[in-house]
């Protein structure tokens, strides 16, 4: 299933012309950012002026792989695009692996195998396995907790300290990579203390994990100690020093959260009339300028500046969530193969985003099985609230801060394991069964691997599609804006 899942990935790149590309048409997100700063990393250079603005577990991930390639040369970075493609879609199908593994501990065989169909040819999955982007690798690490917290907390355990040990580590990792599995991570250790899962365990899973968080808040306490010394006077005042992953989230609060939000990432807030085209100018490229000072106010003061306009307009703050958690949705609106059969590749690419299908009918069908799951898995004590961990940490960093079709997609592999309980279940009644025979697992892989060999065989051919959207002066289109896309 890795194997079969990273070809599709590849196939998709060379189907769309995007070997030579770490972004998408599809997507564009954060991507060429996080090789600029795994680039900054590898030759030793402040990113963003030593403000943890981005999440350090990807880019340095990236920078070693870059070092391994032996990337650098004289002073400057040479990305191998095929190597990391290649990267990319192996990480991609790892995770397709990791949740179809555990899918086979938790609901067993036939949940594996619809895990390995759904996963391998997901379009949202393939498109997020052929770019640059931190989510691939956040997916991966996820569904690598949950293994390890199941293998932990199940009964009877073997070796519960190691496992607790392992899914901290992994939980670590994923909250370097995004910050918001630190909710994950709090959940998953409440699951483990109303399962008994023991005091030396918890006390272990707590103590790993803060360790794997320890070296990155180090490193930038020393980078915002050292950016306070050197602006002294030239800002509104020192920055907290504080900041396992990132010291975005005040500010992305306060953006997500105000009149003009509009469920995705904006840069118009009312504060920021009080700044010059210069601050709009880096802020739209991803960029702080903290000489002005509602800048900083957002960025310090964000959560109280957020949670003010909150609690002045409930309901407007509860549509505005409602909005967000509908945009976050269009994950489960995406077809399958390269080609997303079943939704077709027409649809809206969000600003710092990636396509959002117009076609929604899969949507209902995606949700009913998720249903089905949650009800095939109720009897089971540990499986729902092990797996409602992770998607507790998807909908308050949705409804929190911004509605992501990406952050959706990088969920899917918990969905899966819901999904693949309840196709598993339906096929057993279908079949009059109570098993998975050998002969229909060798069917399934067959299935499996003709269709991914068709998928590469039909990749010889050319595919394109329109975009437009906001343009420069010049005409060239404005990546980081919302783009229509459209087949010619």
């Amino acid at each position: 299933m890795v194997l079969a899942a990273t070809i599709e990935r590849l196939s998709f790149a060379r189907a769309w012309g995007e070997s030579a590309s770490l972004t998408s048409a599809f997507y564009y997100g954060d991507a060429l950012r996080f090789v600029e700063y795994a680039k900054a990393i590898l030759l030793g250079r402040p990113f963003d002026n030593g403000i943890p603005f981005h999440p350090p577990g990807w880019p340095l991930l990236l920078a070693g792989f870059l070092k391994l390639f032996g990337a650098e040369h004289a002073g400057d970075v040479v990305i191998p695009v095929t190597a990391v493609k290649l990267l990319i879609a192996s990480l991609s199908g790892l995770a397709v692996g990791a949740s179809a593994l555990l899918g086979y501990e938790i609901a067993g065989i036939g949940a594996m195998l619809a895990i390995g169909l759904l996963g391998t040819f997901n379009f949202g999955h393939i498109v997020q396995g052929s770019v640059a982007n931190s989510e691939t690798l956040y997916g991966l690490c996820m569904m690598l907790t949950l293994f390890a917290a199941w293998r932990w907390l199940r009964a009877p355990g073997s070796r519960p300290v190691l496992w607790s040990a392992l899914a901290a580590a992994a939980g670590g990792c994923a909250t370097v990579v995004r910050a918001e599995f630190l909710a994950c991570a709090a959940a998953i250790g409440l699951v483990a203390w109303l399962a008994r899962g023991g005091r030396a365990n918890l006390a272990t899973y707590a103590l790993v994990f803060c360790g794997v968080l320890a070296p990155s808040t180090i490193w930038h306490w020393r980078t915002l100690t050292a950016f306070n010394a050197g602006h002294v006077g030239r800002v509104a005042g020192p920055l907290p020093t504080f900041a396992p992953v990132t010291s975005y989230g005040p500010f992305n609060f306060a953006m997500g959260n105000h009149p003009d939000a509009d469920v995705g990432p904006n840069r118009d807030h009312p504060l920021l009339d009080r700044c010059t085209q210069e601050t709009d100018v880096r802020l739209s490229a991803g960029e702080l300028d903290l000489q002005c000072a509602a800048v900083y106010d957002l960025y310090v003061h964000g959560y109280a500046i957020g949670l003010s306009w909150i609690a002045h307009n409930p309901g407007d703050a509860f549509g505005l969530a409602l909005r967000k958690v509908g945009r976050t949705l269009g994950c489960l609106s995406f077809g399958y193969f390269i080609d997303d059969v079943g939704a077709g590749v027409d649809g809206t690419r969000w600003r710092v985003d990636m396509m959002d299908p117009s076609s929604a009918w899969l949507l209902p069908i995606h949700l009913m099985l998720i249903v089905g799951g949650i009800v095939v898995l109720w009897p089971q004590p540990l499986a729902i609230p092990l797996l409602a961990a992770p998607l507790f940490a998807l909908i308050a960093s949705t409804v929190m801060f911004y509605g992501y079709v990406r952050l959706g997609v990088a969920y899917l592999p918990v969905l899966w394991i819901l999904e693949g309980a309840a196709i598993a279940r339906i096929g057993r009644r279908v079949a009059r069964r109570r098993a998975v025979s050998n002969e229909n697992i060798v069917v399934a892989m067959a299935v499996l691997a003709s269709l991914v060999a068709v998928d590469a065989l039909r990749a010889r051919s050319e595919r394109t599609v329109v975009l437009n959207g906001v343009r420069t002066p010049g005409g060239a289109l404005v990546q980081d804006e919302t783009l229509e896309i459209r087949e010619p």
